[in-house]
């Protein structure tokens, strides 16, 4: 029996939020191999990134039939573009967290083998802020729910806040040894990795109110953080 167009859309729908429970993984993982410098866990990341794309390519090609065979409009068609966006987010949200674990990797060879404490607390701060924005955007989506998706940039805000106390602190407590300041250099770009995972959970949540409400003025904020 031929599958209707809106049983072919909410499999693209499921395979979607599929997709994001992979990518919720390999945040929560690398999150915590960088808490730890557990280079065994970076590594389960790194080569788990694959059944993301595999997932990302798939969406994609099934999102083009559908499209082609029956040629939507309004609100599904919306949802099929936005779909093809969310999808490209999530991907590059695996592959930040895919160089977080490779940052961890370098770090865990490091002598220095130690991040310090004050900075830990800060990571595992922030790490549960972009927890909470990813959750919840991967949740609107599911949900169709405008208001929670709207909610997500204030949250980002204060993960911004905690980047920049982190990129402070380790500008403080860098030494003038080359290998200490190469170890201070991958801690402060692994924050700003962390710091992106959010700003590309905010940027679903903003592709959410898009295809629920076909407003466009959204994305202006939206290109100023991809710069």
């Amino acid at each position: 029996m031929r599958k209707t167009f809106h049983e072919h859309l909410n499999e693209i729908s499921e395979d979607v939020i599929s997709m994001g429970s992979l990518v919720q993984d390999s945040v929560y993982n690398t999150i915590e191999a960088l808490l730890e410098l557990n280079p065994d866990l970076a590594q389960k990341v790194i080569e788990d990134d694959v059944k993301i794309d595999e997932y990302d390519i798939s969406i994609e090609e099934e999102s083009i039939v559908l499209q082609a065979e029956h040629q939507p409009v309004a609100k599904d068609l919306r949802l099929i573009h936005s779909i093809s966006i969310i999808i490209i987010h999530l991907e590059r949200i695996g592959d930040l967290a895919v160089n977080i674990s490779r940052i961890v990797k370098k770090l865990a060879g490091h002598k220095r083998k130690s991040i310090d404490k004050e900075i830990i607390d800060l990571l595992v701060e922030m790490g549960n802020l972009v927890k909470i924005i990813l959750n919840r955007a991967l949740e609107s989506f599911k949900n169709k729910d405008y208001k929670l998706a709207a909610k997500l940039d204030k949250i980002d805000e204060s993960v911004d806040d905690i980047q920049i106390m982190i990129f402070k602190k380790l500008y403080l407590t860098s030494g003038k040894d080359k290998e200490d300041v190469r170890f201070i250099t991958n801690v402060s770009l692994a924050s700003r990795y962390l710091e992106r995972i959010g700003d590309q959970a905010v940027n679903i949540g903003e592709r959410v109110q898009f295809f629920l409400t076909g407003e466009y003025k959204i994305f202006h904020e939206e290109l100023n953080r991809d710069v």
